[in-house]
């Protein structure tokens, strides 16, 4: 059993941030395994969502790491720090605010509070939305590589959206990857509009900050004032954070 685990340590540990994406010679050389092997181990751990193999044949960490890590950061501290000052930021702008969670193509709403403008009621804890929905959604795309952004969006809700939809949400998390943070104007919830930032190492995003404001407040020079703001937030936290990633 001790030699499984080993086996099965060395595998995961094949994957990095720098090379998150391996083929089955990589994983094999890597974890020190014959291919027979290491196809084996992966082939098991895949049935329990811990690697995965995407369209090309290649290996990927899984789902199961990443909603256990957002398990994890949502019981930590850190998850306390990053909504009280998040919930400051909200102050400043007059702002909502939300901290949620990436749960498969789901968004979950952990922390919400309220604007001392209101302007819309508040999302009830524990709600989900689909992960291309909104600015949190969308700030957690843009720190995944692009075959599992694809994978995400490939449900029949994303199928149904109008062509041109689809477009804008598109370049919105290409923008949010170089820029920092998302954007919501408002198209799929009714009154409200918003920015977001992702938490967590790039492949591996275990969270996001939202500030929401009313679509009638959301001018470009305030979402840009807003979007700098949770983005520089983020940072901050990812820079004095270990937080749970792949190949960790």
């Amino acid at each position: 059993m001790v030699q499984v685990v080993d086996r099965v340590g060395a595998l995961l540990a094949a994957f990095s941030q720098e090379e998150p994406v391996l083929g089955l010679a990589e994983c094999a050389e890597r974890a020190g395994l014959s291919k027979s092997s290491a196809h084996r181990l992966l082939t098991g751990l895949a049935e329990i969502g811990l690697v995965e193999r995407d369209r090309a044949g290649n290996w990927q960490i899984g789902e199961l790491p990443l909603r256990l890590a957002a398990i994890r950061l949502s019981h930590r501290t850190m998850r306390r720090e990053a909504v009280a000052a998040l919930v400051e930021l909200g102050r400043r702008f007059d702002a909502a605010t939300a901290f949620s969670v990436p749960n498969g193509d789901e968004m979950v709403y952990v922390e919400r509070t309220d604007s001392s403008l209101p302007f819309a009621p508040s999302a009830r804890l524990g709600s989900t939305a689909p992960i291309w929905e909104g600015a949190a959604g969308r700030a957690v795309l843009a720190r995944l590589e692009p075959g599992r952004r694809r994978d995400l969006c490939a449900g029949p809700g994303w199928s149904a959206l109008p062509e041109d939809v689809r477009a804008r949400i598109t370049g919105d998390v290409e923008e949010s990857v170089t820029r920092g943070y998302s954007v919501d104007r408002g198209q799929f919830f009714d009154g409200i509009a918003g920015v977001a930032s992702a938490l967590g190492p790039q492949g591996a995003p275990a969270a996001a900050l939202s500030l929401i404001v009313s679509i009638e407040r959301m001018s470009p020079d305030l979402e840009r004032e807003m979007g700098r703001a949770v983005s520089e937030l983020a940072r901050e936290i990812n820079g004095r954070t270990a937080l749970p990633g792949a190949g960790t």
